[in-house]
């Protein structure tokens, strides 16, 4: 029997904990440190970071 699908959760956050995060890593703390400070995804934080720095 196939096992059932799950559907992703997503952590709730705010647009003022990941421009907090953003600036953070951007003043030098690293990006696996900011993370879990401001409670966000580090997925979500790299993907911001990476579109600032292109």
């Amino acid at each position: 029997m196939p096992q059932p699908l799950e559907t992703k959760r997503y952590r709730p956050y705010t647009e003022e904990a990941l421009k907090d995060a953003l600036s953070a890593v951007g003043n030098g703390m690293a990006l696996r440190e900011a993370a879990p400070v401001f409670k966000l995804p580090r997925s979500t934080v790299l993907r911001y970071v990476e579109d600032i720095t292109q």
